[in-house]
């Protein structure tokens, strides 16, 4: 069952205790059992208090917040364009932020806990357009507002990095990249990122942005405007992939729902230009995308895999961003899964909840 939460209420992460972490306007949001507890006014901006209101302007702009993390029911790591800020919730102060350079941005946080090999840390990977393959760092917080390199993949390498993957059961990190050719891989890193190797490229079935790591393997959804898309299974050791289901689109988002594993499915282009007017007033959805339809799928290797929502992607160009529904990170026990249907026809940037 669906039911419609709140308007314009953007669910960011979950906080240790379960409580769930939403952005609006400026405000960090906090709820409890879906009823709102406290806010917190972080942003004064007129762009984030006045022109956010429309929503045509908060999609073309990207304004809000993008990548979150918890890192405990006190602290809030976040980047808002290329900056990345903390927020001490018990203390209500916002740091003054660490500036990445080159329109650089996390497009997901990873905390690497209890992988041998590996200190607890948190890191993620550089992510922008880079066609011209410019190298590209992993970064690992140090302390507050500080960020150090701890590795470097060199120029002609990859476009970006999609996500960082923790593997208890390997004792590793699986790195996903993109975009084409080569630069569509997956590395696996070992000894505090001391050995970093590629495994698998070449291929869009090995370009993802969503993945888990299971006893079984790597589970992940492919994220390919250009291919069809399937969730697959990887096995690690043999470097096999299996597919469990077809999906209608890219996979951008998802995340882990008690035992159930969520993948959505993309409305995008092709992400070939041919010059900038080609790029603010495209329509066209690329070849690997079936439909106009964003779809979640839920599920998990030993029950599969069903869709138990969609959305039509609205008329609006894709410069107006993707359609897409984003899901808060961290631990969700609770009966019920948010998400926010991002440019689609009927609950554009709306919270909303899915109940079993």
């Amino acid at each position: 069952m669906i039911e419609k939460g709140y308007k314009r209420l953007s669910p960011l992460c979950f906080l240790p205790c379960g409580k769930l972490v939403c952005y609006k306007d400026g405000n960090l949001v906090v709820m409890n059992n879906e009823v709102i507890e406290k806010r917190y006014s972080i942003f004064h901006t007129k762009k984030e208090k006045i022109v956010a209101k429309s929503h045509f302007l908060y999609r073309g702009l990207r304004l809000g917040i993008r990548a979150t993390v918890a890192l405990s029911d006190e602290l809030i790591v976040f980047s808002i364009g290329n900056i990345l800020y903390e927020y001490n919730l018990k203390e209500e102060k916002l740091s003054e932020g660490f500036c990445l350079i080159d329109r650089i941005r996390p497009l997901t946080f990873t905390e690497v806990k209890g992988v041998e090999g590996f200190d607890d840390m948190l890191i993620f990977g550089g992510y922008q357009g880079n066609p011209e393959k410019k190298p590209v760092n992993i970064y690992r917080r140090v302390e507050l507002d500080k960020w150090e390199i701890v590795h470097v993949f060199s120029q002609g390498t990859i476009n970006h990095v999609h996500n960082i993957i923790p593997d208890p059961y390997r004792n590793c990190l699986w790195i996903y990249t993109g975009d084409f050719d080569e630069a569509a891989a997956i590395w696996k890193a070992t000894d505090n990122f001391k050995s970093v190797e590629r495994v698998v490229c070449n291929d869009q079935k090995y370009r993802g942005c969503v993945a888990f790591a299971l006893p079984e393997g790597l589970l992940y959804a492919t994220d390919s405007p250009l291919a069809y898309d399937y969730i697959y299974l990887l096995n690690p050791d043999t470097l096999e992939t299996k597919e469990i289901m077809p999906i209608e689109g890219s996979c951008i988002y998802g995340c882990k729902w008690k035992d159930k594993y969520i993948f959505e499915s993309t409305v995008e282009p092709s992400g070939i230009y041919r010059n900038k007017l080609d790029f603010l007033f495209c329509w066209k959805k690329g070849p690997g995308i079936k439909d106009r339809y964003v779809r979640i799928y839920c599920g998990n290797l030993e029950s599969g895999f069903k869709v138990i929502y969609k959305e039509k992607k609205d008329w609006l160009p894709f410069v107006f961003q993707f359609g897409v529904f984003k899901f808060p990170v961290g631990k969700n026990e609770s009966d019920s899964l948010y998400f926010q249907p991002v440019a689609t026809d009927k609950n554009d940037l709306n919270l909303m909840i899915y109940k079993r």
